[in-house]
């Protein structure tokens, strides 16, 4: 009889828990897809950096398997409650406890089974969908094929088992403990408010805002750009203080709204403000610490998603500045250069070939003016205006001109600031004697294949370089074809030998040479840490989204029960239907939207404090405001989602009864 109660049960939680079934299997299909992708041999043979993704996915899915843990575990105490009654009513018939607990085990068991069976077909999906990604990301010209792998199921069978077996062991201890009289009136139970006493909660609220400020103040002051290291002590002292700031605030700051709607009666008597306010404030204070957890799994997300565009930006950036040529050999035997355009052609059609010199500075003015941020090497890097421009030429750029009597400085923008504000550089008297003033400084198009050991280039006239001393030759290639990782250790072992060995399975391993970039190659580093770090970043705040989401939809999905009396009566008072759906949305949004302002003000100043940092690595100083918004778009939508199903199932089920 209980086998048969138990899948008619399971029948009516899932027309009830659609919601969290649906983000229970979204939740392992992503789990899977990423199983499949981590034990994807063609995936991991990208790059060489690719080979850290199946490291990097087990530590990740051991977080997710946390969150994931909490959500089933929230859902199933949630179930447990609502049904606390009729178990109650069970126990009174004289069922005993054991077999309501293992009546239970077994509905929950079939729930997570079905979700389990259903991620899989899901997961390889995803997984293929992925793999697209992967394709674009690396430019390939044929999708990654994901083969299906025994590994990954294997793999999340684990998963789900321990999920599954420490939510039980605690449902069933849960089920143990509990009394008939409280079964039967477990359901009309909620957490306790926190602060009884209105001067007790307005301490509180203030304490909690000053902590928060406090954290964010310290957190910032971390991060002063370049040349200073951070401490990892504070900023996680920082973390747990802005987590305690969030729980505090959401514990009290509904008490606050509702103050100030009754103070006001203007707002208080307007429309549907008093029934909102009133309903909000109830739902908030018998869940203030529910809704603190979620307001840090938003905080969460937010800053992940930001720190994903951050790493993206700044790799981007980081390409153009070490490989804006196809290929870059410096401080080579001008004897040899034939010798490597051969080798080179073997490969590929060259398009263009530019071989030059650097000239030496011997004064050093413009290292000296640097102090500590000054290139190891004993001379400065000269370069006239000719080659200049043609090495503008080569990557699209406009030239430039100058007077006989004037210099420019081409220069990171690290340092662009502190040479350009120098005043012992504004003029300069080279070591052949010719003196020159400065016509302006340039942080834009500085790239490391102009010159290893500087950070900067003094571009000079062309007849300005007489008298000064040769200095290495260098040689740009631009391809037709596109360059390969491949390719860059082939080319790695024929320039320099003395730093690849070949390994017992025929692989080459070559260390990195700081003469030698080829484009493809750093091209193909890029994109497998911009692959780890946005996939783990998008995982890790989807999951968050949906546990949130998820949470929310079920608290306000089985209020409608409650609620129902309440409209009833707005309806029986002469309000039209119209106007009911727009109080039900008013209500709904307001509690969506609660667990969400905090953390777009924490994210907000946490993006702002680490973009004194990424701003040297990235385009613009104020492209971060760009990545904030279009993440904050990413959230909203996802979001939004969670939020439109739920309107429609409490309209629904107000309806309905």
């Amino acid at each position: 009889m209980l086998s048969k109660l138990a899948f008619r049960n399971v029948k009516r939680s899932a027309k009830d828990y659609v919601i969290y079934l649906i983000t229970v299997t979204l939740a392992f299909s992503f789990i899977f897809a990423f199983n499949l992708m981590g034990n994807s041999k063609e995936i991991l043979n990208l790059c060489d950096v690719m080979n850290n993704f199946a490291l990097v996915m087990y530590f990740v899915n051991a977080f997710i398997i946390v969150v994931v843990c909490f959500l089933i575990n929230y859902t199933v105490k949630f179930m447990f409650s609502k049904r606390s009654k009729e178990f109650g009513t069970y126990m009174l018939l004289g069922i005993k406890k054991k077999k309501i607990t293992k009546m239970f085990t077994f509905e929950n068991i079939i729930l997570g089974f079905f979700s389990l069976l259903i991620s899989i077909p899901i997961g390889y999906i995803f997984s293929l969908f992925m793999s697209f990604i992967v394709t674009r990301m690396f430019e390939l010209d044929s999708i990654v094929k994901i083969t299906f792998n025994l590994n990954s199921v294997l793999l999340l069978l684990l998963y789900f088992a321990l999920i599954y077996l420490f939510v039980l062991f605690l449902a069933r201890h849960r089920i143990k403990k509990v009394k008939i009289h409280d079964l039967l009136y477990l359901e009309k139970q909620n957490e306790e408010k926190r602060f009884k006493k209105n001067k007790v909660r307005n301490v509180a609220f203030i304490v909690s805002l000053i902590v928060g400020v406090v954290a964010m103040f310290l957190f910032d002051k971390q991060f002063k750009g370049m040349g200073t290291e951070p401490s990892f002590g504070i900023i996680f002292l920082c973390i747990i203080l802005i987590i305690i700031s969030i729980y505090g605030v959401a514990i009290t700051l509904s008490d606050f709204i509702l103050k100030i709607v009754l103070k006001n009666k203007k707002i208080k008597y307007s429309k549907d403000n008093l029934f909102i306010a009133r309903t909000f404030s109830s739902k908030v204070k018998t869940m203030s610490f529910t809704l603190g957890t979620l307001t840090v799994l938003i905080t969460f997300t937010l800053i992940a998603l930001n720190l994903s565009s951050l790493f993206k930006g700044m790799f981007d950036y980081q390409l153009e500045l070490a490989s804006p040529y196809d290929i870059s050999i410096k401080e080579i035997d001008k004897n040899n250069i034939s010798e490597y355009i051969n080798f080179i052609q073997s490969d590929y059609t060259i398009e263009e070939s530019f071989s030059y010199h650097g000239y030496k500075e011997t004064n050093r003015y413009i290292s000296n003016s640097l102090g500590e941020y000054s290139g190891w090497r004993d001379y400065d890097q000269v370069i006239k205006l000719s080659d200049y421009n043609k090495l503008l030429e080569l990557r699209g750029d406009k030239k430039v001109s100058l007077a006989d009597d004037e210099y420019l400085i081409n220069t990171v923008k690290e340092l662009g600031d502190k040479i350009a504000n120098e005043d012992s550089i504004k003029t300069l008297t080279l070591s052949n004697g010719v003196k020159l003033k400065q016509k302006e400084v340039l942080t834009t198009g500085y790239t490391y294949s102009w010159g290893v050991g500087y950070g900067f280039i003094i571009v000079v006239p062309d007849n300005a370089i007489t008298g000064l001393e040769e200095g290495a030759t260098n040689l740009i290639v631009n391809t037709k074809e596109k360059t390969t990782e491949t390719f860059g250790k082939k080319l790695t072992a024929f320039i320099s030998p003395d730093i690849c060995n070949e390994t017992e399975d025929g692989y080459t391993m070559c260390y990195s040479s700081g003469n030698l970039t080829v484009r493809g190659q750093e091209e193909a580093t890029n994109n497998g840490f911009i692959t780890i770090i946005s996939f783990v970043c998008f995982y890790i705040a989807f999951i968050f989204i949906a546990v949130v989401g998820t949470i929310l939809a079920i608290q306000s999905l089985s209020d409608s029960t409650k609620y129902q009396y309440r409209y009833r009566v707005l309806s029986k008072l002469g309000v039209r239907d119209e106007m009911l759906n727009k109080t039900i949305f008013k209500q709904l949004f307001v509690f969506f939207i609660f667990p969400v302002f905090y953390p777009l003000i924490i994210s907000f100043v946490t993006l702002t404090s680490l973009n004194k940092v990424f701003n040297i690595a990235l385009t613009t100083n104020t492209v971060y405001l760009i990545y904030y918004f279009i993440n904050l778009i990413v959230f909203i939508l996802i979001y939004s989602i969670y939020f439109i199903a739920t309107y429609y199932g409490f309209k629904r089920n107000i309806e309905r009864n």
